[in-house]
Formats: C-alpha cells, structure tokens, sequence
C-alpha cells in the first residue's frame, strides 16, 4: 500500500492513511475502532473485489452496531462467479454447490454461503441500525425486486429489506480507489484531490 502511515487531522482520532485487508495489525485496527462507517467501506471492497477475509466478515456480522445496508450490500452484492447476488445464490442454489467447485473457489463459496445464512438467522432477531450510509442507485432497484421474489421463502431477511436504502449523508472515513485499496479522507485531500468531488 505504497508504505503510507497513520496521520490524525487536528482535533479528530487519528486515521490510518490506508487500510490493507492482508494486514493482521490493519484489520485487527478496524475491529477495535467500533464505527460501522470503516465496517462498511471495508465490507463493501471485500465484497465486490472477492478479497477473502472470511473470519473479519464472521466477526462482523455479529456486531449489533452493524449498518442495516451493510447488510445488504453484503447479501446483493455478486461475486465473481455468479451473475446473482450471494444471498439470491444462496437461497435459490444458483450457482455450483461449494464442494463442486475448485479450489480456491470451494472454501471461498462456503464462507460466503456461512455469511449469508448468519445474516439470515440475524434478521429474525435484531433490529438494524442506520448510521447514513447509502449505496449506488442501481442497489436501491434491486432491493424490491429481490424481496418480490424471494419474500415467501422463510429464511429471507424480510426486515432488512423491507426499507429502501436511503441517500448517503454520512461522511466516508474512506475511499476506495480500486481493487480494494482503501485511503483515508485527510489522505486523498492531502496527495489525491482530484479524486475528490
């Protein structure tokens, strides 16, 4: 990640400049910072780049605080290997199952088929929180059409996706600038504005 190091901006927490997902001391940082803002900009990557990190989304997705989209990102989003969404995958059996499947997509497929389930076990349960995050317009047209079709089976997550994803208002403590490489906000200003709006 270009060897960038944590910098603080005065009067706020320091920030890492960049988060590496290969990194034990990056991402055992995201679980001790507790804000469902880097939560969801870490998850969302993971998810749409196929990076592997099976045990930070397992530990995630028991943390009460959580954002209800991240949820859904997590459950819309399409891997590489399918033209669905994991959890439309996972419900309806869309693609190979795992132990058909090659390796390193056996073990990937099974992590992400454990993530959905838990997800689906959760919604039954637990209340999801809104901390401003919102997705692409495209996420939002796909939201109603998944819950028109999938609504009746008894282990969709109804509740989840019940409301539609709102507008983000939150600010994004980071940004990804492709393939999963996360910077901070202070970092993109200071070295990347152009990548700024």
């Amino acid at each position: 990640m270009f060897g960038r190091k944590s910098t603080s901006e005065p009067g706020s927490s320091p920030l890492r400049d960049s988060l590496d997902f290969t990194n034990a001391d990056d991402m055992a940082w995201v679980k001790q910072r507790g804000d469902p803002l880097i939560w969801h900009v870490v998850a969302l990557s993971m998810v749409i780049f196929g990076v592997e990190n099976e045990d930070f989304m397992a530990w995630l997705v028991e943390q009460e605080r959580m954002d209800r989209v991240t949820a859904l990102a997590i459950l819309m989003a399409q891997s590489n290997l399918m033209a669905q969404s994991n959890g439309k995958n996972r419900l309806t059996g869309g693609v190979l199952p795992p132990e058909d499947m090659p390796e390193p997509y056996r073990s990937r497929q099974r992590g992400i088929n454990r993530i959905i389930d838990r997800l689906c076990e959760l919604d039954k349960q637990r209340t999801w929180p809104e901390h401003g995050i919102g997705l692409e317009p495209g996420w939002e047209e796909e939201r109603p059409k998944l819950l028109a079709e999938l609504g009746h089976d008894p282990r969709f997550p109804r509740n989840m996706f019940a409301r539609p994803i709102p507008p983000q208002t939150a600010k994004m403590p980071y940004h990804d600038i492709g393939e999963a490489e996360l910077v901070s906000e202070g970092y993109m200003r200071k070295h990347m504005p152009y990548l700024l709006d």
